[in-house]
């Protein structure tokens, strides 16, 4: 799937699934007035204006997760080399522009993965967009640094996510999106997403930021947990590790007020918890008998006929069981290596579907769910969240009443409820997971869920994931709890911030003023061994340096090319020295930059066969992703990372990135201009012509210099270069 195709999907999906018609309440905006509306603010603010020649679609939807109903509109227009894509949202209440999102996929500029301009003259764009569309909105915002999306994905678009502020406070929730076009310098995406009946707390006599972070860690309690080392992401973890995580029963939140501890729901009493004894645990792993595993696997008319008994017990009334199929499925969470029989069930009750999993072997339960189409609101549960518990106690027992006392059963009560627009809904299903232990603690990876039908009190899901060959490490000489607090939050800072919590019940929403631990990308949990701190991938965590190193460009030839390089994250300024001689590591990271850097594909490659390569090298991940990208081979030699590399390689590598080897390979056929063309290794000439050729390096009648090393700057240049040439990614 190509960049473009990325992005459409992603937003795609935002217009999309982001709501469903299930209101039928009469807006205040007719269709007419919204379509008009958003007409004008494509053809005032995006420059676009529609004609008969696109297909049209208008919806009206209730979003009951903003609290608000919407028009949404979507224009296509596909003609041969025409493939324009425009999408829309007014507010039906109040007319408000919610989303504006314009792409045209057949301009040539959407060919180029590299911007033309810089961050900076996109923002300029971006917040002279934003002053003209929301002038009275745009007054009230601050730019978001640390946007995920603009890190997440390398090319032309630049994001940019506006932060509400109320009495030069961050209002949480509340932002405006803007997408800029980095080369044709339109927007392509604005969307607004603002809370305009909310009552904000003063910012007076607020506790100091020292002493809220103090109120906080007293209250965090680290919890032991084990959990799998998955770094190629296929289910079949390398090793399973201890580490503590924080656990606040009293929530995540510091009223900056008063100091106390507050939940996201504004609750403040003590939370009430479900459980069962050992002794009625020991009772039903008694009357247990845990399912024998055969040597081969059940055949198609066994596994039909254990499923057919299986899903008796669940639904009633009558149903088939379809699409009967075997599968080995590795991937499969769930399955997690098993073999497994799987099967659609056609249910007869038209609002009704499902399927059904079952272990091949052992004729388990897998998985196990139906889904019941319901569009009313008005939804009276018949039991309530605690006769629900004893409903999936009850199929535990029955099913995996062998693994009971591996099972943590204390679960945290539930509502059965939410509200929206001041208006109370009762929730039509109750869910429990009860995670696996081992040693009273628990392992993350390994758990059974069971859904409970809150208006049938039928079960309406199983999902059984669990890894029967786990071998757990020891709990031996493992850092104090204590010790594991000190280093969470010496690796975590705290902020100031309004947060909406409380007051479901009324449609008057109120900010109050609260301190919580700062998002830490990556950062995520201690090693219980190594008392080291560690990201989401059990890698060391380090905080990120926010120094701005720009001031290095200053009055450089070639400072926007390395601006734009920076801003992508190709280039790391920090590390950049723009005469120095590149090294082959440097050099590796600037192409693996360009082509993309992706933790879990560089776990994809087993060994490297590099002697000069050990499995700690702080660049492991980056050799790796240059074997797989093919920038380099898998040899048994000495890879020489802190070598330099010479012009005529630099050449090479830039051949291989933008995937014109086989041109390079054509023997005899390039005639260079260069003076030295001699002294170009034949091995060498082919890539050097491509990237001449393509205008990637100037030539004439100068020199090329192919055994001179190459500087950083040069590097970075030629990569820009390739990168933005139309056609090239």
């Amino acid at each position: 799937m190509n960049f473009r195709r990325i992005i459409l999907s992603i937003f795609t999906v935002f217009f999309v699934l982001c709501g469903s018609i299930l209101s039928f309440a009469q807006p205040n905006i007719s269709k007419d007035e919204a379509k008009k509306t958003a007409e004008n603010a494509l053809k005032n603010y995006m420059g676009v204006e529609l004609d008969d020649k696109f297909e049209s679609r208008v919806e009206f939807r209730d979003e009951k997760y903003r609290d608000k109903s919407v028009w949404s509109m979507r224009w296509n227009k596909y003609k041969e080399d025409v493939d324009i894509n425009i999408n829309a949202e007014i507010d039906s209440n109040s007319g408000k522009i919610l989303a504006l999102r314009y792409h045209n996929w057949s301009h040539n500029d959407y060919n180029r993965s590299m911007p033309s301009m810089t961050k900076e003259e996109a923002k300029k764009i971006a917040d002279d967009f934003l002053k003209k569309i929301n002038p009275v909105e745009s007054s009230k915002v601050k730019l978001n640094d640390d946007n995920y999306m603009s890190q997440r994905f390398r090319g032309a678009p630049y994001y940019f996510e506006y932060v509400r502020e109320e009495n030069g406070i961050e209002f949480r929730g509340n932002n405006i999106e803007i997408q800029v076009n980095g080369n044709t310098g339109k927007v392509e995406l604005y969307r607004l997403d603002w809370d305009y009946n909310v009552k904000f707390d003063d910012n007076k006599d607020l506790i100091d930021k020292e002493k809220a972070k103090q109120i906080l860690k007293d209250n965090t309690d680290m919890k032991l947990v084990y959990s799998d080392i998955d770094k190629n992401d296929d289910n079949k973890p390398e090793r399973i590790e201890l580490y503590y995580k924080p656990y606040n029963e009293k929530g995540v939140l510091v009223d900056a007020k008063n100091g106390d501890m507050i939940r996201w729901d504004g609750a403040k009493n003590e939370l009430k918890y479900k459980d069962i004894k050992d002794e009625e645990k020991e009772k039903i792993y008694k009357n247990s008998t845990k399912p024998q595993k055969h040597s081969t696997e059940l055949t198609e008319k066994e596994a039909r006929d254990r499923i057919n008994s299986i899903v008796k017990n669940f639904v009633k009334g009558d149903f088939e069981v379809d699409f009967l199929r075997y599968e080995e499925n590795d991937d499969y969470y769930m399955a997690r290596g098993r073999k497994i029989w799987e099967a659609e069930l056609d249910i007869k009750d038209k609002d009704r579907d499902g399927r059904v999993s079952i272990d091949a072997l052992t004729g388990e339960i897998i998985s196990f769910d139906t889904y019941i189409f319901r569009d009313e609101e008005d939804i009276t549960p018949k039991i309530t969240w605690s006769e629900g518990y004893d409903k999936a106690i009850d199929t535990l027992s029955k099913y995996y009443g062998y693994n009971i006392k591996d099972l943590d059963t204390k679960l945290v009560e539930q509502k059965g409820y939410y509200y929206s627009n001041g208006k109370k809904i009762n929730t039509d299903s109750y869910y429990y997971t009860f995670a696996r232990v081992n040693n009273k603690t628990q392992y993350e990876n390994n758990s059974i869920s069971i859904g409970v039908d809150a208006i049938t009190g039928d079960i309406i899901e199983i999902e059984y994931e669990w890894d029967n060959d786990v071998k757990f490490p020891e709990c031996k000489n493992i850092v104090d709890k204590d010790k594991s607090k000190e280093i969470y939050f010496d690796n975590s800072d705290i902020e100031l911030g309004y947060t909406t919590i409380g007051n479901e019940e009324e449609n008057n929403k109120q900010a109050t003023l609260a301190y919580k631990l700062e998002d830490r990308y990556g950062f995520d949990k201690v090693d219980a061994i190594t008392g080291k701190a560690l990201d989401y991938n059990g890698d060391e965590f380090s905080k990120k340096d926010d120094k701005d190193y720009s001031d290095k460009l200053k009055d450089h030839w070639a400072k926007k090319e390395l601006t734009i390089l920076s801003d992508n994250h190709i280039i790391d300024l920090k590390e950049f020295e723009s005469s120095k001689e590149i090294s082959k590591i440097d050099a590796i990271k600037m192409v693996v930059n360009a082509k993309g850097y992706n933790t879990y594909r560089a776990n994809d490659i087993k060994d490297l066969k590099f002697k000069d390569i050990k499995d700690n090298d702080e660049d492991l991940s980056y050799i790796k992703l240059a074997v797989e990208y093919e920038f380099v081979e898998n040899k048994e030699e000495n890879f020489n990372k802190d070598s330099n590399i010479t012009r005529e390689e630099m050449a090479k590598l830039i051949v291989k990135l933008i995937d014109k080897e086989e041109m390079a390979k054509m023997k005899g056929v390039y005639s260079l201009e260069f003076s030295d063309e001699a002294s170009i290794d034949s091995n060498y000439k082919g890539y050097v012509a491509v990237c001449k050729g393509l205008g990637i390096i100037n030539g004439g009648n100068s020199s090329f210099r192919p055994k001179d090393n190459a500087t950083m700057t040069e590097m970075a240049v030629t990569i820009y270069n390739a990168l933005s040439k139309s056609g090239i990614e």
